[in-house]
């Protein structure tokens, strides 16, 4: 073995025996979901259109705890499809798959560390004109790092034009 490998995989075995267990089995929840909302993006890219997402998808919800049965992270990992539409022009509809994974602030049940793409929207012709993909410390306003589509006019252009049909 490579001397760069051998003494970081050591201090990983002599920290692993050093840590007592003390954790109950974590909890795992799975199911689907289905939402319609009206979407609220900051800053707001289309003034004077309404923007509301139907998404589909499933979710994998991972709760850990220590031996009393206190919460101590959870742990969320989520995959489907948004579909973007603008309720004064329906027949238009900007669909695309979202994936991520992200951990749920104990003390305000918010997603607080999300890694992922959250929007992926390509539309033939056009190319992607709705993605959001990277890291978040505080979803979704403090994006660390990734490719925020909000934030490029072109892009805001394309998405607001076909949501409105133009």
């Amino acid at each position: 073995m490579k001397p760069g490998f051998v003494l970081p995989l050591a201090l990983v075995f002599a920290l692993l025996l050093a840590v007592p267990v003390s954790a109950a089995p974590p909890v795992i929840d799975t199911g689907t979901f289905e939402v319609d909302y009206a979407v609220e993006f900051d800053p707001w890219p289309c003034p004077g259109i309404e923007i509301r997402d139907h998404e589909v998808g499933t979710y994998r919800m991972t709760s850990y705890f220590d031996n009393q049965g206190n919460l101590l992270r959870i742990q969320a990992h989520y995959l489907g499809v948004d579909n973007f539409y603008n309720p004064a022009n329906p027949d238009v509809v900007l669909s695309g798959h979202f994936s991520g994974v992200g951990q749920v602030d104990l003390n305000t049940g918010n997603l607080v560390f999300v890694r992922g793409a959250p929007y992926h929207i390509t539309v033939p012709g056009y190319g992607t004109v709705l993605v959001r993909a990277g890291r978040w410390v505080q979803y979704p306003s403090g994006q660390v790092a990734g490719k925020n589509s909000l934030l490029d006019p072109k892009d805001v252009a394309q998405f607001c034009s076909l949501l409105t049909g133009h």
